[in-house]
């Protein structure tokens, strides 16, 4: 496999993608920043922590973080979901596979360059809203908050940006380019696609408002679930892309 044919075909995917219009751009930009300012004002209508009893702030700080928690375990899983699906459906529509397979372009590297496509920019765009997320709170949230919220969320954060974040990408674009492959209209590949991400999405939402994430092996748990999910997709999307079976079945 050779990473420059790799690389070019990622770039190729990235400049079809972004122009193919505003779809593409909100799914991938700006819901993510969005939901992140949502998340900053969510945290900064609080008020005055100072006024807030020891006793207490450990439960306020708690509560406050849980939904910023749950913003980031969501990014990785709908970032990917436009880019991936229509790495395959621009493929069908502008049929230009046979060209693309004349190419001297193997299968396995047509597959790595159709996912690392859409699962770089969902981790980037995870880890860079994440960055913002902490220079923010940073600089405005008093040191004892930013203590207490360490002490309850540190290793959780770590192992969501870390570990969750990658895996779950991983999972929404296989998941999808399994789905593009097997479907010939983009909106139903949409919606089926969006169907694949409820599994992940909802254990998410019952660890953050059962409030059980305090404990990294649930996390750790469902990331192993998410991990051989990856494996099975993987094998499934190698088979799917063999050339015959471009060619017989992408229509």
């Amino acid at each position: 496999m050779t990473l420059k044919r790799v690389r070019v075909l990622m770039m190729k995917e990235w400049r079809e993608a972004f122009k193919g219009g505003k779809t593409i751009w909100i799914g991938t930009v700006a819901v993510p920043f969005i939901l992140l300012g949502v998340s900053l004002f969510q945290l900064f209508q609080f008020g005055d922590f100072d006024r807030v009893n020891p006793e207490e702030l450990s439960r306020v700080v708690g509560a406050l973080f849980l939904v910023p928690l749950l913003y980031f375990l969501m990014f990785p899983l709908v970032i990917p979901h436009s880019i991936a699906i229509y790495a395959i459906m621009s493929e069908k529509e502008q049929k230009s596979l046979e060209p693309l397979l004349a190419t001297p372009l193997r299968t396995e590297e047509l597959f790595v360059g159709k996912a690392l496509a859409s699962i770089l920019p969902a981790v980037g765009i995870t880890w860079m809203a994440f960055a913002l997320f902490v220079g923010v709170v940073w600089f405005l949230l008093p040191p004892m908050v930013l203590e207490v919220a360490w002490q309850q969320f540190g290793a959780i954060w770590l192992m969501a940006l870390g570990l969750f974040a990658p895996l779950a990408a991983a999972f929404m674009t296989f998941a999808s380019m399994t789905i593009a492959t097997r479907v010939s209209d983009l909106r139903t590949a949409q919606l089926l696609s969006s169907f694949a991400m409820l599994p992940v999405l909802l254990s998410a939402f019952f660890l953050v408002f059962q409030h059980l994430l305090g404990r990294p092996m649930l996390l750790g748990l469902l990331a192993l679930g998410i991990f051989v999910l990856d494996l099975g997709l993987v094998w499934l999307n190698v088979k799917l892309f063999g050339r015959e079976e471009i060619l017989t079945r992408w229509r």
